[in-house]
């Protein structure tokens, strides 16, 4: 049996695409249902930092940044060259402080200026810092009985506890200051308080701090969310999208939509066909996205004229991942790891045992790096170094010493391999030993000189950010690998997001192969192609675009509408 229902808005997908748009639609009176078809909200957003990239901010001006939008769009045509769409990019540049400034406004989301530099500050128009934002954490006690509705982090400690990545230093040394240990101590002690009443800790950052901070604002602005329900199909009527068709606990609902429909289900990361077909230059079957981004936007979207826009540098965003087999016989991946990542004593090598990125450049370049030197067709690729550098780093899943006192256990899953010299490590991955103990020699040599001639590492602000001064190095992004036993850790790219999708205007609207627009119908993050093709300029450049689409979106139906009125 099909119902019928008739809202403003009607948005589909709850991550910080969705959950803006209907901030957007509802703070400007309008009624909005938002539909998510999991039964917690957040999507791939909920196991994000959710790091936004929107250059000349409010907070960057209040913090007297120096920085210009004709600056950040000099950036951007040098990142993104024959991908720059002009008219997408002003729109996204000029209006993305007063989208960052409303939302604000309208409900309890708040941003914090973030320190982290352009992934490629060096280049003309980069900045040091400034263009970063990154949610301000929230208490999600606030949230009382929905608290359980907002999806779950992708990294926690204690069995559900969030730390950021500014409290690590403590949590790994909580002896070292009287001021580590009373912050561990406290920490610890709120989680241990909260799970007397909470599934799990309720000091929410990241993505969990958005979505925490966005919920509470849906349900003080009425929107209709609704979990556990997904959309079927669109409804189309002489070219205008005017609804969709949703099935919630076995039931179908007929929902009409008066000002517009908002696709934001995620992208398609979690779609085998979908990555067949619109990723098969970039072969892969491992995503971080949430398991629901199936496409279910993209396809509804195809179904009723919306077309693809595959002109893109890479159909993903991408992260190196580490797999680990389980006890019970289930494999975990594991994101790249904060405490090794690019740091000194560490560097990447391909199958033919040669180094083949600058491992100090950002998750996203170290995976093009893989698809540029053979990857899917050979995977013997591998992070290198000491033993000693896990001790005291970390190495993927691996916490360092004392935290993991012994690498037995992860020797015997087969997580990582380990030579007491190189040219047994090489034995064990299976590459040339003469050919890895060159590459290791030539690194060494490079560590003395404090130079990279190949890749330029440590010169950029992002690459010295992950360097280490203590060390004394020439160069803090370099440090030696010379004393066995030696470690390896073979490493996959996985997608952090799709960039693929629909072809959309500066308005967001969802365009037709002839670049018609379907009225009514709209896209906007991982659903709609990315503005950056595909190529990853600066933390926060997936979810910075979603935001400001969905402000864009909203603008243009509500004005739609009323010129239709009048």
């Amino acid at each position: 049996m099909t119902a019928e229902k008739t809202v403003d808005f009607l948005v589909i997908g709850s991550g910080a695409a969705g959950v803006s748009a209907a901030i957007y639609a509802a703070s400007q009176g309008k009624s909005v249902m938002l539909c998510e078809k999991a039964k917690k909200i957040g999507g791939t957003t909920a196991l994000s930092n959710a790091m936004i990239w929107v250059p000349c901010s409010d907070h960057a001006k209040a913090a007297n940044i120096d920085d210009t939008l004709d600056r950040a769009r000099t950036y951007l045509k040098g990142e993104l060259g024959n991908y720059y769409d002009e008219a997408k990019i002003d729109a996204y540049l000029d209006r993305g402080p007063e989208a960052v400034r409303a939302i604000e406004e309208h409900s309890d989301i708040k941003f914090v200026l973030a320190g982290a530099p352009d992934y490629h500050s060096s280049r003309e128009g980069g900045v040091d810092k400034g263009r970063a934002l990154s949610p301000v954490p929230y208490d999600g006690r606030k949230l009382e009985k929905d608290f359980d509705l907002i999806g779950d982090p992708i990294r926690v400690v204690l069995g559900g506890m969030m730390i950021t990545s500014s409290e690590i230093k403590h949590f790994l040394n909580p002896f070292k200051s009287t001021t580590a240990m009373a912050h561990v101590l406290r920490r610890v002690g709120r989680f241990a308080k909260d799970r007397l009443s909470y599934s799990r800790g309720t000091e929410l950052s990241g993505g969990n701090a958005f979505l925490a901070a966005a919920l509470i604002s849906l349900r003080n602005l009425g929107v209709d969310l609704r979990t556990g329900c997904a959309m079927k199909e669109l409804i189309v009527e002489d070219g205008r999208a005017v609804g969709a068709t949703l099935s919630e606990g076995g039931a179908e609902t007929k929902v009409l939509a008066r000002d517009g429909v908002v696709l934001a289900t995620g992208g398609f990361a979690a779609s085998a066909d979908l990555r067949a077909e619109i990723g098969a230059k970039h072969r892969h079957d491992v995503t971080l996205c949430a398991k629901e981004a199936e496409g279910d936007g993209i396809n509804a979207a195809r179904d009723v004229g919306g077309a693809l826009d595959t002109n893109i540098a890479s159909p993903g965003f991408w992260t190196p991942v580490s797999r680990l087999k389980n006890k019970d016989g289930s494999t975990a991946i594991v994101p790249y790891g904060w405490l090794d990542r690019g740091r000194p004593g560490v560097i990447a090598v391909g199958p033919n045992g040669k180094r083949f990125v600058n491992e100090s450049n950002s998750y996203h370049d170290v995976c093009i790096g893989l698809f540029e030197n053979g990857y899917p067709d050979d995977e013997r690729f591998f992070f290198i170094c000491e033993e000693a550098f896990v001790k005291k780093r970390g190495m993927g899943d691996i916490l360092p010493w004392p935290w993991t006192p012994s690498l037995a256990s992860y020797i015997r899953r087969g997580y990582i391999q380990r030579g007491e010299t190189l040219e047994d490590l090489a034995k064990e991955i299976d590459i040339d030993a003469g050919a890895l103990k060159s590459t290791v020699t030539q690194h060494n040599e490079n560590v003395k000189s404090g130079i990279d001639p190949d890749f330029g590492r440590g010169q950029s602000a992002f690459n010295k950010a992950l360097g280490d001064a203590t060390l004394g190095l020439k160069n803090p992004n370099l440090g030696p690998i010379q004393n066995g036993p030696f470690i390896a850790l073979r490493i996959v790219p996985g997608t952090l997001g799709t960039a693929a999708g629909l072809k959309t205007d500066a308005r967001a609207r969802v365009l037709r192969d002839d670049d018609s627009a379907i009225q009514g119908l709209y896209a906007c993050g991982n659903d709609a192609s990315s503005m950056m093709a595909g190529i990853y300029p600066g933390a926060g450049i997936t979810i910075g675009p979603a935001i400001v689409c969905a402000y864009l979106a909203v603008e243009d139906a509500i004005k739609s509408q009323s010129e239709v009125a009048a």
